[in-house]
C-alpha cells in the first residue's frame, strides 16, 4: 500500500494553515488561526477550535529530512497557536466555539486533545516562562472537562475526545483525578453504544461521525487497553464497515447527521488488530489518495484539523505486511445483507449492486454498481413544496420510525415533516450576542439556550397532513422503488418530487464535495403530480433501477 501518497496531501494542507494563521508577531492576534477574525474582520470573536491546527503544524516541526529554517518556521506557528490559545481560554479553562462565553464541552475537549498532542512535540524549544503559561492553560482545560458535562445531546464523538484528552493529561501532569474522571465518562459511553455496534450521535447512528469517534477511541485504547474497550471497538468496525461504499466514499444522509467524511486515523490504528479494520484501511486510504473521497482539500478550517490529524496518524501507523489476509468488504460479498435495525439502517448486495437503505431518515436510498464501482441511485427522500412557500420532507431521523424488512424487501411508513430551512439574519445575531453578553454568561442558562437552537435546527420535528409508505424491493438483476404518497387533509402543493440528494438539517459537516457521481446537481428529480395527490388524497410512483 503506497501509504508515503499521504504526505504530500498533509503538506499541501499544512501550508495552506501558514495564510491561514496570523503570524505577524506585532499583531493584536498573533497565532490565531481564524482569518475570519484577524485578517476579514468579518467576526467579532475567534473560532477556538481552529487552534486545534497547532498539532499539524508541530508535527510538521518534527519531521524528518527539513532544513533547519524550515523546522524553526513551523516550531514558532505551533508556539505562537499555543500562546494564542492560552489568552483566548476562559478563566474556568473552556473555550468558545459558537459563540462568546459559550464555555463549550466538546470544544474544551477536541482543543485540549490537540493542545497537549502540539505541547509534547514543541516543549523543549518553550521558555520556562512559556511552558508555565502553557501547562497552566492546559490543567485549566482538564480541570473543567474534569467537573463539567455536554448538556444539549449525547454526542459520541465529543465525549470520546474528552476522554482521550483526560488520559493525555493525567499522563503528563500525574495527575490521577483526569484518569479518574476519563473512565467515568468513557463508561457512559460505552453504555451508550448500541448492541448493534454504533455509538449515539444526538438521535442515532452516524458512520461518518463514528469513523472520528473511534480516532479517539482507538488512542484511549492505546493507553488503556481493556477488554471491554476492545470488544466495543470490534463491534464499532463491524458496523462501520458496511458503510464503505463501492466507489469509495462513504456515509452520507442515511446517516442521522448526514456526514459523509472519513476520518482514518482511528481505522488504521486498529489494522494491526482487527483483520476487517485493514480491510476498510487498505480499501479508504487507496480511495482517498485518488480523491474518491473527502480529503483535506475539500474541507473548509472547522474540520481541516481534525481531518489532516487523522492523516497523520494513518502515515505514522507502522502496517505490518505479514498479517494474515484481510477479510473482505461487505460490499465486496455477492447476496447478502444486514439490518441493523435500533438503527434503521439496511443494507443489501445482490448481483452486481450494493444498496443502503436510511430508514431512520425516511427511505434515503444510495444504490451502487459493485462491478463498475459507481453510485447508480442517491435518493435523499421527499421534498416538496406548498402554496404558501413551506416546505415539507421526509428526511427527518427517527429511530422508532415503522420499518418492515425481508431480505427480499423494506417497507417503511412516514409523516412528512415541516422542513426547517434557515439562515442567519442580522436582527438574530443582534439578539444572540445580547444575550451571549449579559444572561448567557450563566453558563447553565447558556445551555439551554444551546439545547434550544439544536432543537430547532438539527432534532425538532412537526408533522404534517402527509404521509409515505416507502416498498423497495430487491431482486436479482434490479432494485424497485414503489411509494405512495397520502394526504389525510387538505393541503395545497405546488410541486413534490424525489430522487436526489439533499441534508434536510442544519449540519455544518454535512454537504463537502466527495466526487462527481455524488454532487447533487448531477442526479435530476423526479416528480409526484399533485393534481392526482388532490384529487384522489393519494398518488402511487415506480422507479425501476
Amino acid at each position: 500500500m503506497d501509504i508515503i501518497g499521504l504526505r504530500p496531501l498533509i503538506e499541501t494542507a499544512c501550508r495552506h494553515l501558514l495564510s491561514e494563521q496570523d503570524r505577524d508577531p506585532y499583531s493584536l492576534t498573533y497565532g490565531c488561526f481564524d482569518r475570519r477574525y484577524w485578517a476579514w474582520k468579518l467576526v467579532d470573536f475567534p473560532e477556538a477550535t481552529f487552534q486545534r491546527n497547532v498539532y499539524p503544524s508541530a508535527w510538521m516541526a518534527g519531521r524528518a529530512g527539513q532544513t533547519t529554517k524550515d523546522a524553526e518556521m513551523w516550531t514558532s506557528t505551533a508556539l505562537a497557536g499555543l500562546s494564542y490559545a492560552a489568552r483566548i481560554q476562559h478563566p474556568d479553562g473552556s473555550f468558545d466555539q459558537a459563540f462568546p462565553h459559550e464555555h463549550s464541552f466538546g470544544a474544551t475537549a477536541f482543543l485540549l486533545h490537540s493542545l497537549l498532542s502540539a505541547y509534547q512535540i514543541v516543549s523543549a524549544s518553550c521558555s520556562q516562562e512559556a511552558k508555565t503559561s502553557i501547562e497552566t492553560g492546559l490543567r485549566r482545560a482538564a480541570d473543567f472537562l474534569g467537573r463539567a458535562d455536554e448538556t444539549h445531546g449525547h454526542i459520541a464523538n465529543h465525549v470520546a475526545g474528552a476522554v482521550l484528552a483526560l488520559l493525555l493529561s493525567a499522563e503528563l501532569f500525574a495527575e490521577p483525578g483526569y484518569k479518574a474522571r476519563g473512565m467515568v465518562l468513557l463508561d457512559r459511553l460505552l453504555k451508550h453504544q448500541s448492541s448493534e455496534g454504533w455509538f449515539l450521535e444526538y438521535e442515532g447512528a452516524d458512520p461518518g461521525y463514528q469513523t472520528l469517534c473511534l480516532y479517539y477511541l482507538a488512542q484511549v485504547y492505546g493507553l488503556h487497553p481493556d477488554a471491554r474497550l476492545k470488544d466495543a471497538l470490534a463491534r464499532s468496525i463491524d458496523f462501520l464497515a458496511w458503510f464503505v461504499h463501492p466507489d469509495g466514499t462513504f456515509g452520507g444522509e442515511y446517516g442521522c447527521r448526514r456526514t459523509a467524511v472519513y476520518y482514518p486515523g482511528g481505522v488504521a490504528l486498529l489494522s494491526g488488530e482487527f483483520s476487517l479494520a485493514r480491510s476498510m484501511d487498505r480499501f479508504m486510504l487507496a480511495a482517498l489518495l485518488k480523491g474518491q473521497t473527502v480529503t483535506p482539500a475539500d474541507v473548509d478550517m472547522g474540520n481541516l484539523a481534525p481531518l489532516l490529524s487523522n492523516y497523520i496518524t494513518a502515515l505514522e501507523v507502522d502496517r505490518n505486511e505479514e498479517k494474515p489476509p484481510a477479510p473482505p468488504l461487505p460490499w465486496e460479498v455477492e447476496d447478502h445483507g444486514r439490518d441493523f435495525k435500533d438503527a434503521g439502517l439496511f443494507v443489501r448486495a445482490k448481483g452486481d449492486y450494493y444498496a443502503i437503505v436510511g430508514g431512520s431518515n425516511g427511505g434515503v436510498l444510495k444504490i451502487f454498481d459493485r462491478k463498475k464501482r459507481a453510485l447508480l441511485w442517491n435518493d435523499g427522500g421527499f421534498v416538496g413544496k406548498t402554496a404558501t412557500g413551506d416546505y415539507l420532507t421526509t428526511q427527518v431521523t427517527d429511530v422508532s420510525r415503522p420499518c418492515r424488512a425481508t431480505a427480499e424487501e423494506i417497507q417503511i411508513s412516514t409523516p412528512f415533516y415541516v422542513m426547517r430551512r434557515s439562515a442567519p439574519r442580522p436582527i438574530q445575531f443582534v439578539l444572540l450576542r445580547v444575550l451571549n453578553l449579559t444572561a448567557m454568561r450563566w453558563i447553565r442558562f447558556g445551555n439551554w439556550i444551546k439545547t434550544r437552537l439544536v432543537k430547532r435546527l438539527i432534532t425538532g420535528k412537526r408533522a404534517t397532513a402527509l404521509d409515505l409508505i416507502r416498498t423497495i424491493r430487491f431482486e436479482k438483476e434490479h432494485v424497485i422503488i414503489h411509494d405512495v404518497v397520502r394526504s389525510h387533509a387538505p393541503m395545497a402543493l405546488a410541486w413534490l418530487e424525489f430522487g436526489r440528494p439533499f441534508v434536510a438539517i442544519h449540519m455544518a459537516s454535512a454537504r463537502y464535495f466527495e466526487n462527481a457521481s455524488s454532487a447533487g446537481s448531477g442526479w435530476p428529480a423526479r416528480s409526484i403530480s399533485v393534481e392526482t395527490l388532490r384529487r384522489d388524497s393519494f398518488v402511487e410512483s415506480e422507479v425501476v433501477i
